[in-house]
């Protein structure tokens, strides 16, 4: 009976190694992090008589399963014509947060041109045609076919506000808001553009923003500055929901612009879910001081149009310090998963959703409840590259952990002003 029962022993350890329980528990090891939304690219040729010599698309959409609201359009100027010196922001945690919030596409494009910066942001020398193409081909991928017909939110940087302000004027009423950060010295510098896009953007909510070192003639960028104010007060002479700020820190770059820029399209993506129109709020702009709404003051060049009285505080504060610090801010905890996918790695993955208007400056992480890394930007650095990408220490969303020891490890972030999230639920990871 003995050797039965070896036998029948080694075959019932042989059983339990092949079980399906067992090999479920193995599956559990390895099983990969939730993924953060899809991310997919498309490069997209010209064709025949288009100006442009390639476009490469970065598109980000938070969650498939739900119906696509919009497209956030990040589009970059004419000295930012590949991703490698400035990523698109497709995988830029703020950006995303703003997109997640609304289950908007977020979507960058990058030209390469021959020559001139009119190659690509002339709409039509290609690029229109290049967008739509991207956003088909996108909607395809993603099995969300309204993704070519959903509004869209223009970000635009130099060439980027001559393309975007153009696209408005094609497009009538089929964008919810935009911001120029500076350029369109063409466009706005034109009495026949500016009288097609009074009547186009009259009721568009618009933010003009500039940096002071480039309101002064010695600047190379000074060949905007009067066409766009031009443009701004033809706007506001006439009611339209238009805001300019101009930031104190800054040249052309965007620096933190963002700050003001992100939270001035929440408020009117929010307003437009609602079925509403922003409030409203006005501030004088020499003085930053608020103003009664009436219908005189509606078309007053001399107020800035904000979409409710916290984007009103925000750009005072801004226009002053050219960054914002948010008080008591309510961050949310970030994720933190880990990935065995790869064999013989062991890495940490993180999620985290900035506050709007605080943005991201670092991220910390902590092993068995002490300071471990640090990733992030120095107190006086600014929150992105000039032309608004994730600057190189931030873009990192994973880290290896290379150690024979257990550890239990946890994370938080930094907002512009400091201020720290709560951590993260705790990991484990036993070699």
């Amino acid at each position: 009976m003995k050797p039965t029962l070896i036998v029948t022993v080694a075959s019932l350890m042989l059983c339990l190694r092949l079980s399906p329980s067992y090999a479920a528990a193995d599956k559990v090891e390895v099983e990969a992090p939730p993924k953060d939304g899809v991310l997919l690219t498309r490069t997209i040729a010209p064709e025949d008589g288009e100006r442009f010599r390639s476009a490469v698309f970065s598109c980000w959409v938070p969650d498939a399963k739900e119906p696509v609201r919009g497209v956030l359009v990040h589009q970059h100027g004419c000295t930012n014509a590949a991703p490698e010196p400035h990523p698109p922001v497709t995988g830029d945690f703020h950006w995303r947060a703003l997109a997640r919030k609304h289950n908007f596409a977020l979507l960058v494009p990058m030209y390469q041109v021959a020559g001139a910066c009119d190659e690509w942001n002339d709409p039509a020398s290609g690029s229109e045609r290049a967008l739509l193409d991207a956003l088909a081909g996108f909607a395809h991928d993603v099995g969300r076919a309204e993704l070519t017909d959903v509004p869209w939110v223009f970000w635009g940087h130099s060439g980027g506000s001559s393309w975007s302000a153009q696209m408005i004027s094609r497009h009538p009423g089929r964008v919810l808001a935009a911001s120029f950060r500076g350029g369109c010295h063409k466009q706005f510098g034109s009495p026949e553009f500016r009288a097609r896009f009074l009547e186009t953007a009259r009721d568009l909510p618009l933010l003009f923003v500039w940096g002071k070192r480039e309101t002064v003639p010695t600047s190379s960028h000074y060949v905007s500055w009067k066409p766009m104010n031009a443009m701004y007060r033809a706007l506001r002479l006439q009611g339209s929901p238009v805001g300019r700020v101009i930031d104190p820190r800054s040249e052309h770059n965007c620096d933190d612009s963002r700050l003001i820029i992100i939270p001035f399209f929440d408020a009117v993506i929010s307003a437009h879910v609602r079925g509403a129109k922003p409030a409203g709020a006005l501030v004088e702009i020499a003085t930053r001081t608020r103003r009664d709404i009436t219908p005189e003051s509606l078309r007053d060049p001399n107020l800035t149009w904000l979409p409710n009285s916290h984007l009103a505080e925000c750009w005072r504060e801004f226009a002053e310090r050219g960054t914002l610090h948010p008080k008591n801010p309510e961050l949310a905890a970030p994720k933190l998963f880990v990935d065995r996918t790869v064999a013989n790695s062991t890495k940490l993955i993180w999620r985290i959703t900035p506050a709007l208007d605080g943005g991201l400056r670092a991220v910390r992480i902590h092993r068995d409840g002490q300071p471990w890394k640090e990733l992030g930007l120095k107190p006086e650095s600014f929150l992105a590259t000039g032309r608004d990408s994730t600057p190189a220490p931030l873009r990192a969303h994973s880290l290896e952990v290379d150690t024979q020891e257990p550890h239990t490890y946890t994370l938080t972030f930094l907002d512009a002003a400091g201020n720290e999230s709560p951590p993260s639920e705790a990991v484990r990871i036993a070699p």
